[in-house]
């Protein structure tokens, strides 16, 4: 009975981290501890600490995902530094403010308002890097889950 109670809290932990990250928040890391705590309760017989060392590193990984695809994603579509910087911070600022909804129009108001002010760019290339910070912070996510629901998939294999 305690087993089965253990195995639904490791469900809840894992469902959880994928709800974070969708809301831009290190869900990775929740996914992580399941494995982990799934990992010692099978005397790391079927998830090995080698398993355990990639998935850390992956998770690692997945949690700059965020600040780098944003980056990219304004610079992708003719931003410049300041519009990178003004996505991060926009993004940052956004999703403290209003979730995922100011997350994503924080990152969209930060690389306009970079390039516009600091770049000196017109209105139409400042919203054309704010467009592409858009698509870094949705792209981000989508990448994220991925690695989220991979990571489950992957243990679910090793062990059913």
């Amino acid at each position: 009975m305690v087993d089965i109670l253990i195995y639904v809290f490791l469900c809840i932990l894992a469902i959880g981290g994928i709800i974070l990250t969708l809301f831009s928040f290190p869900g990775v890391w929740l996914v992580y501890i399941a494995i982990v705590i799934l990992a010692f309760l099978g005397d790391f017989a079927v998830i090995t600490p080698v398993i355990l060392i990639i998935l850390f590193f992956l998770s690692l990984l997945s949690t700059f995902i965020d600040n780098i695809t944003v980056a990219l994603g304004a610079k992708s579509l003719g931003g410049s530094k300041y519009g990178a910087i003004g996505a991060v911070i926009g993004l940052m600022l956004g999703s403290i403010m209003g979730g995922i909804a100011g997350m994503l129009i924080g990152s969209f108001l930060g690389a306009s308002l970079g390039e516009y002010l600091f770049s000196k760019k017109d209105a139409h290339n400042s919203l054309k890097a704010g467009l592409g910070s858009f698509i870094g912070i949705v792209t981000s996510i989508v990448l994220k889950i991925g690695v989220c629901i991979g990571m489950i998939i992957y243990i679910l294999t090793l062990i059913i």
